[in-house]
């Protein structure tokens, strides 16, 4: 088996300038879920068909093994088939699917190729029932059941607008037939187009066998042609993630309010509460709780570990941490077990070791925490030299005082104690009690001045 994907459309309705097959749902363009739905169901021999994008769209598509052609001028559906036809032998059986109608399954493509099996068909085209079928190509079958046309709505009789079951655009060749009837269709038409539905016409008149495939799950045919069809796409395929969550044992307290790309991996026992967004390459531990309010972006969180309305991008964070509300753990920070950070704690490229805290209003940045470290609320690092970051290393056990400024490059070495309002621009010993402020003055009497 073989496919034939067709990405070359402009997407003129997105009104974007990214190409249409690179729009995003659940993190993943629209593309990438056609080709994973193909390799799913064993088909491993892919052929894109791109336009005027093409270089992006081969870029955005550099992971997977398929192989690109150039439709230079948008002729119509035939004539994107027609340019893949040097890749088509006649012994193949070849699917031919768009790159902007996502949702389609592994499931449908194999019972797709069993059907045509059974039915030993030339050609099969996949029908739709629909609840609205207005607007769209009506499949048009004879009274044995077998395909005998396929008629656009401004074409339909009177008495055919009743039939709900519409052409998807999905189909499956014999590829001789499918070469045969590329061949022999013309563009003579309003359009001047070569379309892919005159294949099967071309079929039906010379005594071939077309069949029908009827398929009651609209849903997976829905294409995408603007940004309210990415978006109506985009439910349907929440809804299918959060349903294999809920399988494996996931808590999700509110369906409606929670996103969850596609690349997300949650272990069972874990819950999410209203308002989380999981994005990217995430992976949330068993039994953790994330939210309400929490964003999270190609994070590993352990198991047992809270996060509450807070935000986490790059980050590895151990088992049965608290962190939030209001934490904001950035690009780079890992941190050990039972890691404690509060309110309004900003954390950069760093490291925490277990049992490290930072209850609130703290920075911590470019540096590397030991174990069992206290940071006091307002104490910060100073990583930026106005040209350079540089690295503030704290070691095992050490407790840094409320407002206390680290100045880096620096080392506290372990056991040490920094007073509170410090700021400390040296190396502390171990085991170090460390002041570094100016000593109190009263002048009494001074504030009247002051005033004046």
């Amino acid at each position: 088996m073989k496919a034939v994907i067709l990405a070359a459309g402009a997407g003129k309705r997105m009104k974007s300038d990214l190409p249409k097959v690179l729009h995003t749902i659940a993190g993943k363009p629209m593309l990438h879920y056609v080709i994973e739905t193909c390799l799913a169901a064993g088909i491993d021999d892919i052929t894109v068909v791109v336009g005027r994008d093409s270089e992006e769209v081969k870029k955005a598509t550099a992971a997977y093994s398929v192989r690109f052609v150039m439709q230079k001028e948008q002729l119509g559906t035939g004539h994107a088939v027609m340019c893949a036809k040097s890749y088509i032998s006649p012994e193949d059986q070849v699917v031919v699917l768009y790159g902007d109608v996502p949702l389609i399954t592994p499931e449908l493509l194999e019972a797709l190729a069993n059907f045509r099996e059974k039915e030993k068909a030339h050609g099969v085209v996949v029908a739709a029932k629909v609840p609205d079928p207005k607007g769209y190509g009506r499949v048009i079958t004879a009274e044995n059941g077998q395909f005998a046309a396929i008629i656009e709505e401004r074409d339909l009789a009177p008495s055919q607008h009743a039939i709900d079951y519409i052409n998807t655009g999905v189909y499956f060749f014999m590829g001789w037939e499918l070469m045969y009837g590329l061949e022999h269709i013309s563009n003579d038409n309003n359009q001047q187009e070569y379309y892919l539905t005159d294949v099967l016409r071309i079929m039906n008149e010379d005594g071939r066998k077309v069949s029908v495939f009827r398929d009651n799950n609209y849903l997976q045919f829905l294409g995408v042609n603007s940004q309210k069809q990415l978006a109506e796409a985009a439910v349907v395929l929440r809804s299918r993630i959060i349903d294999s969550h809920f399988e494996n044992g996931v808590v999700i307290m509110d369906p409606s309010a929670v996103y969850i790309d596609a690349a997300v991996e949650i272990e069972t026992g874990a819950v999410l509460l209203p308002g989380v967004m999981l994005q990217g390459k995430c992976r949330i531990g068993a039994g953790a709780v994330i939210g309400p309010n929490t964003q999270v972006t190609d994070s590993r969180i352990g198991p047992g570990t809270v996060v509450r309305n807070s935000v986490a991008e790059d980050a590895e964070v151990g088992a049965n941490c608290q962190f939030g509300p209001f934490a904001y753990l950035r690009k780079g920070t890992v941190a050990g077990d039972h890691c404690r950070i509060g309110d309004f704690v900003e954390i950069k490229n760093a490291t925490l070791g277990n049992g490290a805290k930072a209850s609130h209003l703290a920075y911590i940045g470019d540096a590397e925490i030991g174990s069992n470290v206290n940071f006091g609320c307002g104490a910060i690092t100073v990583n930026y030299d106005g040209k350079l970051k540089n690295k503030t290393i704290v070691e095992d056990n050490v407790f840094v005082g409320s407002n206390v400024n680290l100045v880096a490059p620096i080392v506290v070495r372990s056991g040490s104690f920094l007073a509170a309002g410090s700021t400390i621009v040296q190396e502390v010993p171990e085991d170090t009690f460390a002041i570094a402020r100016q000593r109190q003055t009263n002048k009494e009497g001074g504030a009247k001045k002051y005033k004046k």
